[in-house]
Parts: C-alpha cells; sequence; structure tokens
C-alpha cells in the first residue's frame, strides 16, 4: 500500500444541493488546472453514498456530516483514489466500493471492501457499471431518484463537461478533445473505451430515463436542462 495521504484540502466550491437526494461539489486537483467533482447521495435509509471523495474544508465536512452519514465510498476507477484513504480513517466504518477490474489499483491505497455488486439494494439508487468500458479503466455510472421525481446520473472520467483551460495543459486536453463541452474526453476514448457502441447505446438508455434533470461528469460543470438531448449528443459521437 502507498504511503498514506493525509487529510489535505485543496481549494473548493460550496456545496451545490441539486435535489433533496443529491449533493455536489467542485474543487481543485494538486498542480493541475482540471477540476474534479465529488457527489454525495443519500439513500432511501438516510445513510450517504460518497462518489470520488474529495477532502474539504471543516465546515463544508459538517454540513455533510448534519445531512446524513457517509456509509458508502464508491472510488470510481483506479485513477480517483487520491482522498480515499482520508476518507477511511475520518470515517472507519465507511464500505469502499470500486469496480472490479480496478481493485489491485485501489488498493494501493485504501482497503477495498467489495465491488459494485456490493452496493446497498435501495429503490431509488442504484450503481451500474458502463457498457463498453475497457477493463484498465471500468468505470459505472450512480443512479438517484430524488423523491420529486428528479433523476441525477453520476458519472466519472466517461463524461467531462469542463471549460477550455489556459496553458500548454490546457492546449494539450482541447487538442486531445478532452474540454470544451459534454462529452467523452480524448484520453478516455483512447485508453479506456473498449466498445464506443456499446458505450453510446448505453448513454441512450440513460438519456430516457424519465425524470431526467442532472447528469454529474467527474471532471467539469453539471449540466442540467435537456439532459436528454445532452447525452443523446455525446452518445453520437
Amino acid at each position: 500500500m502507498a504511503a498514506p495521504r493525509p487529510w489535505t484540502v485543496l481549494p473548493h466550491d460550496p456545496w451545490e444541493r441539486l435535489t433533496e437526494s443529491v449533493w455536489t461539489v467542485s474543487g481543485a486537483l494538486p498542480d493541475m488546472a482540471l477540476r474534479r467533482r465529488m457527489t454525495a447521495v443519500k439513500l432511501s435509509d438516510g445513510r450517504v453514498v460518497i462518489h470520488g471523495a474529495a477532502c474539504l474544508e471543516e465546515p463544508a465536512m459538517k454540513e455533510l456530516e448534519a445531512w446524513g452519514e457517509p456509509s458508502v465510498m464508491v472510488v470510481p476507477n483506479g485513477f480517483h483514489r487520491l482522498d480515499a484513504h482520508a476518507w477511511k480513517v475520518r470515517y472507519p466504518t465507511i464500505q469502499v466500493l470500486c469496480p472490479a477490474d480496478a481493485d489491485a489499483a485501489v488498493r494501493k491505497v485504501v482497503a477495498v471492501d467489495g465491488h459494485y455488486d456490493a452496493f446497498p439494494r435501495d429503490a431509488k439508487v442504484t450503481l451500474t457499471p458502463l457498457a463498453g468500458m475497457s477493463r484498465r479503466v471500468p468505470e459505472g455510472v450512480l443512479s438517484a431518484v430524488s423523491p420529486d421525481g428528479r433523476a441525477a446520473h453520476v458519472f466519472n472520467d466517461a463524461l467531462f463537461n469542463h471549460p477550455h483551460m489556459p496553458g500548454f495543459t490546457g492546449w494539450v486536453m482541447k487538442t486531445m478533445g478532452s474540454t470544451g463541452g459534454p462529452r467523452v474526453s480524448g484520453l478516455m476514448s483512447l485508453v479506456g473505451v473498449s466498445d464506443r457502441k456499446a458505450l453510446n447505446e448505453h448513454y441512450r438508455q440513460l438519456a430516457s430515463t424519465p425524470g431526467l434533470a442532472f447528469a454529474l461528469p467527474g471532471h467539469g460543470d453539471v449540466i442540467s436542462g435537456d439532459v436528454k438531448a445532452v447525452l443523446t449528443q455525446v452518445a453520437s459521437g
């Protein structure tokens, strides 16, 4: 296991309370212009699922804890594990889940309790592997329907919605087709997608979710409004 990273807070925005059961926050990555997104989803029994854990300032953490107990931590792939160990230290009983093919990579920083098939059964919240992803970068989608009927899909690297960035890194990301609006990033298309046709079909299915109000990328802005049209467009790429 790698040397533990202590609780390290990087600059981040306030919580966005999208619905009664979906909160999200965007924050910085170390030494990168690219921003990451953490999402919290409340289960029907009041427990909270953390997707893409990031360390926040104490007032923001207290907001979260007052809302619900962080009980499940989804490490969405073998790269999005930066703060997983620190979260496990803070919440020793939290259940750590990851894609089966990411198990070895995730275990380098934190003990894994199970894979996506171990996700709690819940009528309103599901965790499903994304079709068409490679074994090198397996990913899934966390889906939640709030009490008012609004639905949200939470993605990771398989969906970007990041604006263009300055500097050489920004130029590289733009050239690779990874920034500038909703899309499957260029890098993910290159190394993470094994069957783009299958992934596109899965996106079309997700786009048809009743009450779909939000799509949350792993990097970039929350997608709202006509989310069905956006995901359908991404599926045509």
